[in-house]
């Protein structure tokens, strides 16, 4: 996950400051967004910036109007070429401390360094400049260098001329084999072979790394491993992400992104399929697979839940996230109130919100496997099968629906004679018929016994905390009628009291409730409404009381269903017991004698068994039925459920009823994703008072921030229009934060270092005109590159050709080791006087363990997979109803796939990639953190992934070659793509003589470490003999140059 904007700042500023430093020395001129810019956005912007509602004594020092303007004192901040007359000055130099800027009190100090560069820029005209980020590229010209002949493409230019002015001088290049070995883990996440090396070695003509390049560009593998960066960013995960943190499906879409990169998809268009593929003219299956990014947020079905909240969560995530992703933004800062930094408003948050607060979702999505909107995927294969099917289920239907069109079909009394008010009890002894139990808190309780009020059992529940009861789904659903009342009995426990008891009611959705008692104590719905309305003070402790409801006063009008009931409380020993209604409606299942009330029935929780034809039409209002929908759906109940008629139809709805087992057997087979889709009728926005969801202040139309460049003319102002806008020509940030993360990739740190925050309290580029240079091909390329990865000519947005770029310059392919004057003067290596060296991701770990043994299996896409991982993770966290609440490791093949397919269970991601810093993804992740900690070591040592790894690896270095030392070399070239040095063999042949002696004298270790991991070891093999090289193996999987990149 990202650091705090405040914690970036100050490691970014570490490094900047010196150049600030060293600028203010050599007499430059001062740069108001270079030096500027970043001491008052740190300093200064939190009283005196954007942010209106915290804004001190009516300064404000984010806009040149604001900081010239006079103040009430009649005061002026910066008076352009008067230092000494500017208030700014005083206050930032003042001996006083109770008038010195910034206050004591917060932290913050300048530096002298600083107060002269203030100094300095108000003497020499105080020259305003719009934020740098907020200003379109334009195309620099190549600076002049003096070596010429080192540069490759531009690229190496601009780092050159940097290098030169700060009398630094370019490293040689990178030995041959450190290349291949960098550019194949850069482009594909895993290593080059020995014959690739070798290959590589014996070209000695022109071009021979660019031709390594292009084949490793056009390799599927490429795809797996740019997706990787992709995935972090869009928040990807196989789970909800909250509370039962269920599984759900959106991997194809994890498999379109591997697609995209694959065929080099213009990044234009990337960017509008994932945030509006579904609205596209005439969009396609892969279009609207590509939307599921929008559906990557978190999501919950928690009981007491509140779906408007929800339902703004989700919207604020997708805005915050698109805001990160494309324009390097903090959106998300400007939820509660104005950007304190930025020239992002409350109301312009809420009007970029609004863009993504359309979605035909529901807010409790049920944990569901597929919430909609979703769609099916079947191959061509399964399509084939699936028409088979249809044509022989074909001619059995058409005989039903003859013989059910003869019979004289009439609808008894729909209107019973009236009847007595009464009770119905619904919950005795038991949930309801076919109702799902839940609970949110201790398991679920029923006590027999003198507590017992009705019936043999009743609802117990003692907690400290909130917690509850419910259900939902029973299969003869609760029918209001006029004037009706629900009850519950409950007793009170006098000696540990609750500070409230609460019933709720489920239509659709959790939006009824009752509260007896403080009604702050439970925290579901909004007080004073339906959702949560007060009925009195605790009832009588010590004795069963019966608690009634008007149906009215909850918004429950004649004609609505209930389908589930909830018993909360807060804190205390509570007993429920006989609950129901008490109505004059007739309750009873009468679906097998009245059409109607089976069609009732249904639309209230239709069968999971019904035809989807057929259930697809009871969802269609009764009005605007076809008539030969009206004519199946009354087939349908003549054939199966009438009871006059169904037993004559009886051997035709099993020959029916055998082929619809087989279509829906197959068609659970299909894939199936989550995709977005829009609502018809679009969702209201309104600024949100402190970002709480049900205080609504002024509606919003959709809009961006008029810091950037306005929407197109004429625009319908939907996700589409906004996805089209952020590539557009002149949107000065999409290209320049998505080529910055680019950098990132293969040189560690951006240009821009941190790639989360372009905003003011991001830092400075590096090289700011190599970045807009960048931005700008990047949109619209001019450099000519021959090149074998792709036929097409070059086109806008183009990855693959920014990517090549980046990784044939003479600045990626320089040699990491540094001398000491270097590392002391660039420590970061940000001016890149030295090639790149850092530590592989978890991933990449991982994979190279899993290559070099022979285990990889390189099958690509398909749902997640589940390998080793330590026991009791996922049951920490699990809860007992939810489908992920028990780790269930996979088999076979599975175990030894690509890291990019693990299953990734947001609230226990896999400990062996976050271990190696692999973020939760339950938010976006625009950088991961790079720690080293003894835990990697474990992992790599001893996690069974690993000593399998190690294992084949000592395997294949025994069948290899019968002489030690060539096995030994053969190993080493795997891990390293070099021959090991005369002291590095002398170092493996003791490790092996250790070894050997060791496992010929204990025969049971070597068994027990020959037998971790599920493919079965090479019963061939001496076991003492294996079991060394397998520890060798493992040494060479732990070394430094194993898991860096050089």
């Amino acid at each position: 996950m990202t650091s705090s904007p405040s914690h970036r700042f100050f490691f970014a500023a570490t490094l900047a400051l010196a150049m600030w430093v060293r600028a203010a020395e050599a007499g430059s001129k001062v740069d108001f967004n270079r030096d500027i810019r970043p001491i008052l956005s740190d300093n200064c912007y939190a009283c005196h910036g954007p942010d209106a509602g915290k804004r001190k004594a009516g300064l404000r020092l984010d806009l040149k109007e604001g900081a010239l303007a006079k103040l009430k004192s009649d005061n002026i901040a910066i008076i352009p070429g008067h230092p000494a007359k500017s208030a700014l000055v005083e206050r930032i130099t003042t001996k006083n401390e109770e008038d010195r800027m910034p206050p004591l009190k917060t932290g913050k100090h300048l530096s002298p360094a600083q107060i002269d560069l203030l100094k300095r820029w108000i003497a020499g005209g105080a020259e305003w400049k719009a934020h740098w980020s907020f200003i379109k590229p334009e195309r620099p010209e190549s600076p002049a260098v003096k070596s010429t002949r080192w540069a490759n493409n531009p690229i190496d230019r601009f780092i050159l001329a940097r290098l030169e002015k700060e009398n630094l001088r370019t490293a040689p290049e990178a030995d041959k084999v450190t290349l291949i070995r960098r550019v194949t883990f850069d482009l594909t996440g895993l290593p080059p072979t020995p014959t690739e090396v070798d290959t590589f070695l014996a070209d000695k003509k022109s071009g021979a790394y660019e031709r390594v390049v292009d084949r490793l560009l056009q390799s599927p593998r490429y795809g797996e491993h740019e997706a990787r960066y992709w995935l972090d960013v869009a928040r990807y995960g196989d789970t909800h992400g909250l509370h039962l943190d269920n599984e759900r499906s959106l991997w194809p879409y994890r498999d379109w992104v591997v697609g995209a990169f694959n065929r080099n998809q213009p990044f234009d268009q990337f960017t509008v399929e994932q945030l509006a593929g579904d609205l596209l003219p005439d969009a396609t299956q892969e279009q609207k697979v590509a939307s599921g990014f929008n559906r990557c947020n978190v999501s919950t079905s928690e009981g007491g839940a509140i779906d408007e909240e929800f339902y703004v969560r989700y919207a604020v995530d997708r805005t915050e996230t698109t805001g990160v992703t494309w324009m390097g933004l903090t959106l998300g800062c400007a939820v509660c109130h104005d950007h304190k930094f930025d020239p992002i408003s409350q109301k312009e948050f809420y009007s970029l919100y609004a863009f993504f607060n359309n979605m035909n979702e529901k807010a409790m999505d049920g944990n569901a496997l597929l919430p909609p909107p979703t769609m099916r995927l079947p191959t061509v294969e399964q399509q084939k099968k699936m028409a088979e099917l249809n044509e022989s289920i074909a001619p059995v239907e058409k005989l039903i629906s003859d013989e059910a069109a003869k019979i004289d079909y009439k609808e008894p009394n729909a209107t019973p004679a009236a009847k007595e008010r009464g009770d119905f009890v619904w919950v005795e002894d038991d949930f309801p018929k076919g109702a799902k139990a839940e609970i949110a808190g201790a398991p679920l309780q029923w006590i027999e016994g003198e507590k017992v009020f009705s019936g043999k059992r009743a609802l117990a529940r003692t907690d400290t905390g909130v917690a509850q009861d419910f259900f939902t789904g029973a299969n003869q659903p609760l029918m209001i009628g006029s004037q009706d009342t629900l009850f519950a009995y409950v007793y009170l426990e006098p000696t540990n009291l609750p500070k409230a008891i609460m019933l709720q009611f489920h239509t659709s959705e959790w939006l009824h409730r009752a509260n007896w008692g403080d009604e702050d104590a439970i925290p579901f719905g909004t007080k004073g409404s339906t959702q949560k309305l007060l009925l009195g003070p605790l009832p009588k402790a010590g004795e069963w009381v019966r608690l009634e409801v008007e149906c009215a006063k909850l918004g429950l009008v004649t004609g609505m269903k209930i389908d589930g009931f909830a018993f909360a409380q807060s804190g205390g020993t509570v007993y429920w017991d006989k609950a129901g209604i008490f109505t004059r409606t007739e309750q009873e299942d009468r679906s097998g004698e009245s059409f109607a009330a089976w069609e009732q029935q249904q639309e209230a929780k239709p069968a999971p068994t019904l035809p989807r034809d057929v259930r697809e039409t009871l969802d269609t209002s009764q009005r605007t039925r076809t008539e030969a929908q009206k004519k199946l759906v009354r087939n349908y109940y003549i054939a199966n459920v009438y009871q006059p008629t169904r037993a004559q139809f009886e051997p035709l709805i099993k020959q029916i009823a055998d082929i619809r087992k087989q279509r829906d057997e197959l068609e659970n087979k299909f894939p199936a994703t989550m995709i977005s889709a829009d609502m018809d009728k679009a969702r209201e926005a309104f600024i949100l008072k402190r970002g709480q969801y049900d205080q609504h202040g002024d509606p919003v139309p959709r809009a961006v921030p008029a810091a950037l460049p306005p929407l197109p003319a004429n625009t319908t102002t939907n996700r589409l229009d906004f996805a089209r806008w952020l590539v557009g020509p002149e949107h000065p940030l999409t290209a320049r934060v998505t080529i910055n993360r680019f950098w990132q990739q293969f040189f560690g740190t951006g240009l821009v270092k941190t790639s989360g925050d372009f905003g003011a309290q991001g830092e400075w580029p590096s090289h700011p005109e190599l970045l807009d240079w960048l931005a700008c091909e990047f949109m619209q390329p001019s450099a000519s590159q021959p090149s074998t990865f792709n036929s097409q000519p070059l086109h806008g947005w183009d990855v693959k050709h920014m990517i090549r770029l980046m990784v044939t310059s003479a600045t990626y392919r320089q040699s990491s080791v540094v001398n000491q004057a270097v590392l002391q003067k660039d420590p970061g290596n940000r001016l890149l006087a030295r090639g790149p060296r850092f530590r592989l991701d978890a991933e990449e770990i991982r994979d190279n363990a899993l290559f070099v043994s022979g285990l990889l299996v390189e099958k690509m896409g398909g749902r997640g997979v589940r390998p080793y991982q330590p026991p009791g993770i996922w049951e920490a966290v699990g809860y007992t109803s939810s489908n992920t609440a028990k780790f269930e490791q996979d088999h076979g093949e599975a175990l030894y796939r690509r890291s990019l397919y693990t299953f990734w269970k947001r609230t226990a991601p896999p400990p062996y990639l976050t271990t190696f810093d692999a973020p939760s993804r339950e938010k976006y992740c625009t950088q991961r953190e790079r720690t080293d900690t003894p835990l990697q070591a474990l992992v790599t040592m001893n996690d069974p992934a690993y000593v399998e790894a190690a294992r084949h690896l000592g395997e294949r270095m025994i069948l290899h070659d019968a002489d030690a030392n060539a096995r030994l070399d053969f190993a080493f070239r795997l891990l390293t793509a070099r021959h090991p040095s005369a002291t590095e063999m002398i170092i493996l042949q003791n490790a092996l003589k250790k070894y050997q002696a060791k496992y010929q004298q204990d025969a049971e270790a070597a068994k027990k470490l020959l037998a971790v991991g599920e493919s079965p070891a090479n019963a061939k093999l001496n076991p003492s003999e294996f079991a060394a090289y397998t520890m060798v193996a493992s040494l060479l999987l732990n070394l430094d140059e194993t898991l860096n990149k050089n």
